[in-house]
């Protein structure tokens, strides 16, 4: 056999036995998933309803997590939109993280919580600052035992509690109340110091 043929016959042997390795190596392990998460979303925007139907919140955000055990969903960085009283009228909300209840009817949201209110005819808005508070979708109100800051307008109230008919757009600012009034620009009467219901 001349070196020609010997040298096909051992190309062609390399060959073989370099596919028969690539057919047999180890597959790669899959990627590891969080076994208490029976669903991930990234980039999400969802709606929730409420128990009649109607829209009871959405949401964006980066990351949603579904906890198949506890039924509850976890979010990252999220921004909410609670319908208000009138068409067109929004709650919004953003903080670091969320929690929702099985039946959408609890929302938590925890770290850096902002949440402003729909605009008063005059175009102010309340924004509520504050560590942790909880929207219960059902009854349209919110709650946080927290400290929290209340701004509108040039006004600033400060306590520890917050109670909101979302629906009223009243709230009742719970204990440890600290207000400080600006007079608006217009000249409109300022609230009287310490009163703690909007």
């Amino acid at each position: 056999m001349n070196r020609f043929w010997l040298g096909s016959l051992l190309a062609i042997g390399a060959a073989a036995t370099g596919t028969a390795l690539w057919w047999l190596r180890e597959p790669p392990a899959p990627p590891t998933i969080d076994s208490r998460a029976d669903y991930r979303l990234e980039g999400f925007e969802m709606t929730a309803l409420r128990k009649d139907g109607s829209e009871g919140f959405t949401v964006v955000g980066p990351l949603l997590e579904r906890d198949q055990d506890a039924q509850v969903t976890t979010l990252t960085e999220p921004r909410f939109g609670f319908p208000g009283e009138a068409p067109g009228q929004r709650w919004d909300a953003r903080s670091a993280t969320a929690w929702i209840g099985p039946d959408n009817d609890e929302v938590r949201l925890e770290g850096g919580v902002e949440m402003l209110a729909p605009q008063e005819g005059d175009g102010r808005q309340a924004r509520f600052s504050t560590d942790h508070l909880s929207v219960f979708t059902e009854s349209e109100r919110v709650r946080t035992d927290a400290a929290v800051t209340v701004t509108q307008g040039r006004s600033i109230l400060q306590a520890t509690g917050l109670d909101v008919d979302m629906q009223a757009k009243t709230y009742e600012l719970l204990a440890d109340v600290d207000a400080t009034f600006y007079p608006e620009p217009s000249g409109r009467p300022a609230a009287a110091a310490g009163d703690s219901r909007r």
